[in-house]
């Protein structure tokens, strides 16, 4: 009984044995004691990998300064032509195209796909010469609460495709952009303090894009009203664009609003925030090239602590004179204060102030231009009637008095005693 029941198990794992071979199935003794084959670098299931995980390629964008998914100038300048091509055939041609993307982008209930393509849409129109057309503008001014609905799209790819459109609009039609500049401006502020990066940047880059080339003053009161937000993020960006409006604007687009803007400028240097505070010191130095005297009365304003601040600010900044005016002109006054007693010219000795002011005279002559001064302790007037006073009485005592020794007007000198006892007669014209 022993004999048979062991002859069937050995012929039981001598079957399995052979099946095995056939790799139809392992063997017990294998599946038992599973070695786990090596991961093979070749595999290209092993060696896929996911655009997020560690050690992959990384996404694009994420090596900009906003963090990963911010996007930045250079990258709008791109999407500008990246679209697809289209040809305008007639004028009607093209109200019918921006009928139907105005319909799109109106109603948020189409598919986001669909909403980003209408955008694309309008670059494209933009490529192929739409602000040639009359009714081009026309169309634009109703598209005005479709870009903003566009802008506040909770798709982020939305709002990305928003924010380029607006910039290449910006940059291409200039002024004429001013009333779509205008009514999109205060929702791309709304998008700076967004937490997704790609929304934040976006708005940034756009409003970039509308300050460079669409200089109208009406925005300057949109851009100084967010200097004074709540949010420290706004506040620090609002002063980073007045700074670059300070730069690309000219003084005739600011003089209307220069109040304003010194008015946000001084709250600015008295922000909170340390990073506000240094966007606003750079404000200063283009305010002070647009309007010197409002920017020296502001410095004078400013307390101690806070004059420090700047001036430090400017003269590391390499600012050329940095001081203002009155601090240099009251300077000049203390060192003409501070100067020896014996360099203030006397009246008890004119022959003495006409020797110093020749000798003055020439040794400033011997000079370069650049290092000559004006000698503000001594009158001028004076000193030539001091001269001209010398010069008379040396004639007088050697006798050779004429009329053409004497200044027009001039008495005194006929009652010198030397001329009436030299004989001589002088005639008087």
């Amino acid at each position: 009984m022993r004999r048979l029941i062991c002859k069937r198990i050995c012929d039981y794992k001598s079957f399995d044995d052979e099946e095995s071979v056939d790799g139809n199935r392992p063997s017990s003794a294998a599946s038992a004691f599973k070695v786990p084959a090596p991961k093979t670098s070749g595999n290209p299931v092993n060696s896929a990998r996911k655009p997020g995980s560690a050690g992959g390629p990384k996404v694009g964008g994420a090596s900009k300064e906003g963090g990963a998914g911010a996007v930045d100038e250079d990258d709008f300048i791109k999407a500008f032509t990246d679209v697809p091509s289209v040809q305008i055939y007639s004028s009607r041609e093209l109200e019918e195209t921006l009928n139907k993307i105005r319909e799109i982008l109106s109603d948020d209930k189409h598919d986001w796909d669909q909403r980003a393509n209408a955008l694309k849409k309008i670059r494209s129109l933009l490529v192929a010469g739409a602000a040639q057309y009359d009714c081009f503008f026309q169309h634009l001014r109703l598209l005005d609460g479709a870009l903003k609905l566009s802008a506040k799209d909770l798709r982020s790819q939305v709002v990305r495709e928003a924010c380029i459109t607006v910039a290449h609009l910006s940059t291409v039609l200039g002024n004429k952009f001013d009333h779509g500049a205008e009514a999109i401006v205060p929702t791309l502020f709304n998008l700076v303090p967004n937490s997704a990066k790609v929304m934040a940047t976006s708005g940034c880059a756009a409003i970039r894009f509308i300050i460079r080339h669409t200089h109208v003053p009406r925005l300057i009161p949109l851009i100084t009203s967010n200097c004074t937000s709540k949010s420290v993020p706004v506040r620090r960006r609002s002063f980073e664009f007045l700074d670059l409006l300070l730069q690309e604007w000219q003084t005739h687009s600011l003089e209307r609003h220069a109040a304003v803007l010194v008015e946000t400028i001084k709250k600015g240097i008295h922000d909170a925030d340390a990073e506000a505070r240094v966007e606003a010191r750079k404000t200063y130095m283009g305010l002070r090239n647009h309007f010197p005297g409002e920017a020296e009365t502001l410095y004078n304003s400013l307390e101690p602590s806070y004059q420090k601040s700047l001036q430090t600010y400017l003269k590391s900044s390499g600012s050329v004179a940095s001081l203002p005016q009155s601090d240099r002109s009251s300077s000049s006054s203390q060192e003409s204060l501070n100067r020896p007693f014996s360099a203030k010219w006397s009246t008890a000795n004119p022959s003495a102030v006409a020797g110093r002011v020749s000798a003055g005279s020439s040794k400033a002559s011997s000079l370069p231009g650049s290092l000559q001064r004006s000698r503000s302790d001594i009158d001028v007037n004076a000193a030539a009637g001091a001269k001209a006073h010398h010069a008379a009485g040396q004639a007088v005592r050697s006798g050779r008095l004429g009329a053409g020794a004497l200044n027009p007007g001039s008495y005194a000198s006929l009652e010198g005693k030397g001329f009436w006892e030299s004989g001589k007669t002088a005639k008087l014209n």
